[in-house]
C-alpha cells in the first residue's frame, strides 16, 4: 500500500512524491519545505498533509490564498484517492495504490488488507466499517488474524477498574494522547509499578502487534539511572501494558508551574545535566527519544537529592513505526510541537540525537520561566506554522536573571541548524556544569 501525489500542473510539474510509511509533506515558497515552489501566490509554509497509508490528510497552514480540494476551499480534511489539491498555480493529485508494483513485500505501515474474512469486533462481535485499515507490517498475507475492538468496547476496556492481569490498580495518574497510566501494585510481589496502557486506533494483526513488542522489549533494555526502568508488557482486551518504574515525584512540568519563572537556575541546570547523562547513554546505543519535554522528565527523590528519569524511550516511535496510531499529529500537536526541533517535522522519518539536545534545552527553558520557546498560538496549525517559521523568543526576554553565558548555551542548542547545536549531550552537558554550582 502506497500513497502517490503528483504535481498535475505548475512550476513543478511531472514531479511525483512516492510514500509507502508514517510521514508528513510541507509545500510552499520555504526553502526549507519538502517541496518549495516559486510561487508569489504560495505562502512560505502553505499545506501540509500527513500520510499513514492508505490514510491521509491535508491541513491549510493559515495561507494566505488558501488551499482547495476538488475547488472547495479547506481548512483541514481527509482525502481519497483521485482528489486534487489546489494551491498557487500548482494542482496534485494524490493517488491511493492498494499494492506496491514491486514483488518485494512493502515496509511496515498501515494497510488496507483484503480480509477474507469480515472483521469484526473482539469483544462484542460487531462488524467492523469496510473502511477499516489494518496496522500491519511486511509479508504480513490477508488471511492473517486481524484483532479489532468497536468505540463501546474500548471504552469499556479503558474504564475497567482492574484492566490488567497480575496487577492492581491504586489510582489514576495521568491521561494523554497516547493512553492512561496508573499507579499499580504486582499481585505477586507487592511492587508498585507505572502502569501504561495504549489502545491502538487501528485493526491489529498479530505480526504487528508481535514487531511493535518486539521493538519495545528492545528498548527496555536500556538501564540508566536516568531512564525510567521497563519490567514487562503484555497485551490485554486489546490494549498494550507496560509495567514501569514507579516514580514518586512530579514531572518536570509540574515543577515548573509550582514557581512560575523563579525555578532556581543551579538546580535546573542540574536536573537537565541528569537528563543529558541518561541521553549520552541512549545515543551511545542508537536510540533517540524524539519526545523529550518536560510531561516525559519524572523526579525522583534519593539521599543526593533529586533524580531526572527520563520516560516513554521509543514508544511513540515504535507505535506509529508498525501503523498502529492512525494520522497522530492532531492527537499529539500541542504538547509535542513546542519542545520540536524543525527538522523533525520537515524529516519525520530520519530524527538525529541533535533533535533531543533541541528538545532538551526546550525544556530547560520552561523550567526556568514557565513558558514555550514560542508565543503560543491558539490553533493547531498555526503551532506548525510557529515552529517552521518563527525563531524562538530569547530567553533572557522571559527571564532577564538568567546568566548570559546559561542563555547563550540554551541558544545555541535551539539553533535550526542541527549543525550549530553541540555535537553530542556530553558537549552540551559539560557547557551546562559551570551553571550547576556543583558537580554532577
Amino acid at each position: 500500500m502506497r500513497v502517490i501525489l503528483e504535481v498535475l500542473k505548475g512550476p513543478r510539474s511531472g514531479r511525483t512524491f512516492t510514500f509507502d510509511r508514517h510521514d508528513t509533506f510541507i509545500v510552499g515558497r520555504s526553502q526549507f519545505v519538502h517541496c518549495p515552489i516559486n510561487d508569489a501566490a504560495l505562502s512560505r509554509d502553505h499545506f501540509l498533509i500527513e500520510i499513514n497509508p492508505p490514510r491521509c490528510e491535508v491541513r491549510d497552514l493559515d495561507s494566505t490564498n488558501g488551499t482547495f480540494v476538488n475547488n472547495e476551499r479547506i481548512d483541514r480534511v481527509r482525502l481519497a484517492s483521485g482528489d486534487v489539491i489546489a494551491a498557487g498555480q500548482s494542482l496534485f493529485r494524490i493517488t491511493v495504490e492498494p499494492k506496491a508494483p514491486s514483488s518485494a513485500p512493502p515496509p511496515s505501515s498501515s494497510v488496507a488488507i483484503p480480509a477474507r474474512e469480515p472483521i469484526a469486533c473482539a469483544g462484542c462481535g460487531t462488524p467492523a466499517p469496510m473502511s477499516i485499515t489494518v496496522g500491519s507490517v511486511a509479508g504480513a498475507g490477508p488471511n492473517e488474524p486481524v484483532e479489532w475492538w468497536c468505540s463501546a468496547c474500548r471504552s469499556e476496556a479503558s474504564g475497567l477498574p482492574q484492566p490488567v492481569p497480575h496487577y492492581t490498580t491504586v489510582r489514576e495518574l495521568g491521561r494523554g494522547a497516547m493512553g492512561v497510566v496508573y499507579q499499580a501494585r504486582h499481585n505477586a510481589s507487592g511492587k508498585m509499578v507505572a502502569l501504561k496502557l495504549i489502545m491502538p486506533e487501528t485493526a491489529t494483526t498479530r505480526a504487528a502487534i508481535d514487531r511493535f513488542q518486539r521493538e519495545m522489549s528492545v528498548i527496555s533494555q536500556l538501564r540508566h539511572p536516568n531512564i525510567v526502568e521497563w519490567y514487562e508488557q503484555g497485551t490485554s482486551r486489546g490494549q498494550f501494558w507496560f509495567a514501569m518504574e514507579f516514580v514518586q515525584g512530579p514531572n518536570l512540568e509540574a515543577l515548573a508551574k509550582m514557581a512560575p519563572g523563579r525555578y532556581p537556575t543551579d538546580q535546573a541546570c542540574r536536573l537537565v545535566c541528569q537528563i543529558l547523562k541518561g541521553l549520552a547513554e541512549a545515543h551511545r546505543r542508537g536510540f533517540v527519544h524524539r519526545d523529550i519535554k518536560p510531561e516525559n522528565i519524572l523526579i525522583d527523590q534519593s539521599a543526593e537529592g533529586s533524580v531526572a528519569k527520563i520516560s516513554d524511550f521509543g514508544l511513540a516511535k515504535s507505535f506509529r513505526g508498525v501503523g498502529l496510531s492512525g494520522l497522530t499529529f492532531s492527537g499529539e500537536m500541542r504538547g509535542t510541537i513546542p519542545f520540536m526541533p524543525p527538522e523533525q517535522m520537515t524529516d519525520f522519518k530520519t530524527v538525529r540525537p541533535q533533535a533531543d539536545l533541541y528538545a532538551t534545552a526546550a525544556t530547560l527553558y520552561f523550567l526556568l520561566t514557565a513558558k514555550y520557546i514560542y508565543d503560543e498560538p491558539e490553533g493547531g496549525d498555526d503551532l506548525i506554522k510557529m515552529l517552521l517559521e518563527d525563531q524562538p523568543i530569547p530567553i533572557l526576554d522571559r527571564r532577564p536573571d538568567v546568566p548570559p553565558g546559561l542563555a547563550a548555551v540554551i541558544g545555541k542548542c535551539l539553533s535550526r541548524d542541527p549543525e550549530q547545536r553541540y555535537p553530542d549531550a556530553t558537549a552540551m552537558r559539560k557547557a551546562l556544569k559551570p551553571f550547576c554550582n556543583i558537580g554532577t
